[in-house]
């Protein structure tokens, strides 16, 4: 029995020290809350960064585009004698200088910068939603950390129960009232429980990953001990109102402007567009009464015009029609699946909310006081000794339930705020 005794003394203190150091990591590091968390993340967050830049590029972009094109300038020599290579011999011979300037179709200018920058307008949209998903994300990947890391204080609490149990196991059995079979059972309890916590710091491992590729070497900072506070999102009653307000939503209706537009600025191909062309010949030479020749000024309109539309301009025409319906379809599919996903989201929350007070209120100060009169029992011989383990696992499970609980209902109001469009 020395071996098994110098073995329950120290396997209790391999477990604590493993545990604290690798679990909660460096406890002269401040506490990482959730806020801190969030800041962090948003911070280093690069996809609504790389939409803000977008978007910039994109109002730009329409700005240029609401702008005629550049004027071309024409340089040529006309009717020019090919027999003596002499500008003066003939009278229309010129030296000419021009600029054409075109002017595109109706208001197609204006409209094409409307459509840039109606997808400037999506992609400041798309970054909003990205910074409510980095919130969402970073906050529910912190409640996992959190969850575990209790998980672990939870299970480490027990670990003096069951020493307990086997103290009173081993002296049960020196005195002939336990077998050698609940002995062995009762280390083997202490073991499964080792092998608990080590099972639980792998949980831990995994969570610390996913929260350290929005914070980095932040996330290896210890938790708090309690939760932080949430309350529901004013914005997730789930009113076609509201679920209009949401980014996603939104994007979508800059798509939808976006598409008029293109519909309107199919429209304008059917008007004419034109050029102005002006040239300035220079003649050489004398007239044959003598005097100079006088240089030329030409001016020109040329118009595009459209006659055959049936196989461009219709169809045209209609292929934007058919766009602008399917965006306008996909916006309303969107809005079905937000109100669905938040209506989903409300009633596993009302669940969450049912279980937690069942929790706290009955179950676990029952399965608790269970346990104790078990052990109590069994110290007087009065019940099995399987009885007594089944009774701790109970309140040990029934108390991650518990805390699990809690946790999910965190991370269910952290997607209602997202869903709602609102980063709480």
């Amino acid at each position: 029995m020395n071996n098994k005794l110098l073995r329950h003394l120290a396997l209790p203190l391999i477990i604590l020290s493993a545990v604290t150091t690798v679990s909660h990591g460096d406890s002269s590091l401040p506490v990482l809350s959730l806020d801190e968390a969030v800041n962090i993340a948003l911070q280093r967050e690069s996809v609504s960064a790389a939409l803000a830049y977008r978007a910039s590029s994109l109002d730009s972009q329409a700005t240029a585009d609401g702008q005629l094109p550049d004027p071309k300038l024409k340089l040529g020599l006309a009717n020019f004698p090919t027999d003596t290579f002499s500008r003066s011999q003939e009278a229309m011979t010129q030296l000419q200088l021009g600029v054409v300037q075109a002017f595109p179709r109706g208001d197609s200018r204006a409209i094409k910068s409307r459509i840039v920058r109606d997808r400037a307008d999506k992609s400041r949209l798309m970054a909003s939603d990205a910074r409510l998903k980095a919130h969402r994300d970073v906050a529910q990947d912190w409640l996992d950390l959190y969850y575990w890391l209790q998980a672990e204080r939870t299970v480490r609490q027990s670990s003096s129960w069951f020493r307990k149990l086997v103290d009173v196991t081993e002296s049960r059995y020196r005195v002939g009232s336990a077998t050698q079979q609940d002995v062995v059972q009762a280390e083997l309890e202490l073991d499964r429980l080792a092998d608990r916590i080590e099972q639980i710091r792998i949980k831990q491992d995994m969570a610390r990953a996913g929260l350290s590729r929005w914070i980095g070497e932040a996330s290896d900072r210890p938790l708090p001990e309690t939760l932080p506070d949430f309350v529901m999102p004013e914005k997730a009653t789930g009113t076609t109102s509201e679920l209009a307000l949401h980014p996603l939503v939104q994007a979508r209706d800059a798509e939808v402007q976006a598409g008029e537009n293109k519909v309107e600025l199919a429209r304008q191909s059917y008007r004419p567009g034109w050029a102005l062309d002006v040239t300035y010949g220079d003649r050489s030479g004398v007239n044959p009464d003598g005097t100079d020749r006088a240089d030329f000024l030409s001016a020109k309109v040329l118009l595009d015009i459209p006659v055959f539309t049936n196989k461009r301009q219709d169809q045209s025409l209609v292929a934007s029609q058919q766009e602008l319906e399917a965006v306008r379809q996909e916006r309303e599919t969107l809005l079905r699946e937000i109100g669905s996903q938040l209506q989903a989201a409300q009633s596993s929350l009302r669940i969450q909310q049912r279980q937690i007070e069942l929790y706290r209120d009955r179950l676990v100060p029952q399965s608790q006081s269970h346990s104790e009169l078990s052990l109590r029992a069994y110290e007087n011989n009065r019940v099995e000794f399987n009885s007594v383990v089944l009774a701790r696992i109970a309140e040990l499970d029934t108390r991650l339930k518990a805390l699990r609980l809690e946790v999910d209902r965190a991370q269910t109001l952290t997607t209602l705020a997202y869903l709602a469009g609102e980063a709480k």
